[in-house]
């Protein structure tokens, strides 16, 4: 039996993770002793306090650490199940695998994850067409 929707929804949720995992990257190795300068010379003119310059840096370290660790694992999920459904025709761990992907995705992106989730729900319920007997 083909699988080409599960196998696209798939590619599809881990390039868009791919692209976010990206993102993570970009901002766990950010410099932020620049941004901090920078705000602070914007600080000047905007009131922002040394405190609430400390806080966004805070804030964007520990979402780019967040945005890295999740996507990592979701992309690992996703490229193992896309194994097994392509090579191993293991179908029920593939969608299982899948649903625990796209459920986790759901926190860090709504839409590969609801990619994720649909791929799975397909490879666990769609089953091979049974060969009609002819009367």
């Amino acid at each position: 039996m083909k699988r080409t929707g599960e196998i696209a929804l798939t590619i599809i949720g881990g390039c868009i993770n791919l692209l976010v995992l990206l993102i993570g990257i970009r901002l766990v190795t950010a410099d932020y002793s620049a941004i901090r300068s920078q705000l602070q010379a914007a600080g000047e003119q905007q009131d922002l306090t040394p405190q609430q310059i400390n806080d966004f840096i805070h804030i964007a370290q520990a979402a780019g650490n967040f945005i890295l660790v999740y996507s990592i694992i979701i992309f690992l999920l996703t490229a193992i199940s896309l194994f097994l459904l392509l090579k191993l025709k293991m179908t029920k761990t593939s969608g299982i695998l899948l649903l625990i992907a796209g459920i986790l995705s759901l926190p860090e992106l709504l839409v590969p994850g609801i990619l994720l989730v649909i791929a799975g729900i397909m490879a666990l319920v769609r089953k091979p067409q049974q060969p009609r007997d002819a009367y």
